[in-house]
């Protein structure tokens, strides 16, 4: 996915409403960081409208805070300066050096004067708080398990950050892949923690800087993903990067998701209509080479999938009838399928779409549509889709899968209700018409049989 995104991302960008997509994600990026740092609360309903509207404080009722809005959103104010001033430093091709970092840190903190910190006898404690400047003073953090971790003295910091920099540039120099190195540096900077406050701030703006480099997405991590990103971090405490490596590339691929999902039915009502004709031509023209591309590979290898899903979802229905059919009265398991342009490949469309807002992105059943389903009737008809389409609004070259729970009930005139669609998965299972159908087969075999193992323990929830 990120081999295509590469390929087309220019091409969006060009886009007015990219434009406006990035504007919301950098809106957003500075809304969370502070948030999941404790420096304000603010509300999703005042999110959203800051998100969508602007960081404007005449939009922010007091009660939808912690604080006075003039405050907060002068603090959100600061972070959107801090990646607005990361794409600057990205044109510019300056080398990463502790100068700049201090001068994220001033950015960033402008309007926090103080922190909380703790005496000697444990008490807290407000103090000033130095800006762009190395701590004087030992910091830790206190575990929920009762555990303290030490970060870096004081007195070694000064070394500890050139050395970071020295790391780097080595890595770059190797040629270390962008979400590798944007996770190691993140969480090597805030293992020193050089500052008396605000490190987790200035670790995600170097963390994002990596991946603006690389023409990836600003790294947003909302509150929702706090507790995942925690405990991440303290993964890598111990020694294993690999969960924020995985968890940066998880929220990369939702942010690219959302940009091929963007809609193209917005289109300015003051554009001259020669613009609108060259787009809709170079729109034509780029969507022939895409379908092509596709037709020639990512469909056969979708088609291959949905076999497999198949005689898996079959195999799977025999051990569940071999284990349980003469335990219930009725019971029954088996598979079903529906194959590209077939009629039934449209039975499930209404679940498709339903998860795929649930999981936040558009599926695209116009580039590609088929499924397969683990069916299991006992008092009521529980069913587990796996479901390929295309992804975003476009022909993007991006196929997946998504997988599903739901209940499938019957009223006495005949007549089918569907129960809430429950996904399975964080995100669907990704391929492109770039990749080695034979690597695909490999991932979506792990992919699946976790996945299937998901929706048994879902169903026997409901039993």
């Amino acid at each position: 996915m990120v081999q295509v995104w590469h390929e087309q991302a220019d091409d969006l960008q060009k886009k007015d409403l990219y434009t406006e997509f990035l504007a919301k994600l950098r809106r957003l990026w500075s809304i969370e960081t502070g948030i999941i740092e404790g420096i304000y609360t603010l509300s999703d309903g005042a999110t959203k409208t800051l998100i969508e509207k602007g960081l404007d404080a005449a939009l922010l009722p007091r009660s939808e805070t912690d604080d006075d809005p003039t405050t907060v959103v002068a603090k959100i104010q600061d972070h959107h300066d801090a990646i607005m001033g990361l794409y600057a430093f990205v044109s510019g091709n300056r080398p990463l050096g502790t100068s700049y970092i201090k001068e994220l840190h001033c950015v960033l903190t402008r309007h926090q004067e103080t922190y909380l910190g703790r005496d000697s006898l444990g008490n807290e404690v407000e103090r000033d708080l130095p800006h762009g400047e190395w701590k004087k003073l030992k910091n830790n953090v206190e575990h929920h398990d009762g555990t303290t971790f030490e970060y870096c003295p004081p007195e070694h910091v000064a070394q500890e950050m050139d050395n970071l920099i020295a790391m780097h540039l080595h890595h770059c120099e190797m040629g270390v892949p962008a979400d590798i190195e944007a996770a190691w540096l993140h969480h090597r900077f805030s293992v020193i923690h050089p500052f008396t406050d605000g490190n987790g701030r200035v670790s995600r703006c170097l963390a994002t800087l990596i991946l603006l480099r690389d023409n990836w997405l600003p790294l947003v991590i909302t509150r929702t993903d706090r507790p995942k990103y925690i405990e991440s971090l303290r993964s890598a405490d111990k020694g294993d990067l690999r969960p924020l490596i995985d968890l940066f590339g998880l929220l990369q691929r939702k942010a690219i998701r959302e940009a091929f999902s963007l809609s193209d039915q917005v289109i300015h009502e003051s554009a001259a209509i020669s613009g609108i004709l060259q787009s809709v031509v170079a729109k034509f023209g780029q969507r022939r080479r895409a379908e092509q591309d596709l037709r020639n590979r990512a469909p056969v290898t979708a088609d291959s999938l949905q076999i497999f899903t198949f005689r898996r979802l079959a195999d799977v229905a025999s051990e569940v009838n071999a284990a349980i059919s003469g335990q219930v009265n009725g019971f029954r398991a088996y598979a079903t399928d529906g194959k590209r342009h077939s009629e039934k490949s449209r039975y499930t469309y209404h679940q498709i779409v339903n998860c795929a807002r649930k999981l936040g992105y558009f599926a695209n059943m116009q580039v590609y549509q088929s499924w397969a389903s683990l069916i299991i009737q006992t008092d009521r008809r529980v069913e587990i889709l796996f479901a390929f389409h295309g992804i975003g609004h476009q022909s993007s070259g991006v196929l997946g899968c998504t997988a599903m729970m739901y209940t499938r009930d019957y009223d006495e005139s005949g007549d089918t209700t569907i129960g809430e669609v429950i996904p399975l998965v964080e995100e669907p299972f990704e391929f492109t018409y770039a990749e080695d159908p034979a690597a695909v087969q490999l991932r979506f075999q792990h992919w699946q049989d976790g996945t299937v193992i998901q929706g048994l323990n879902e169903w026997q929830n409901l039993v």
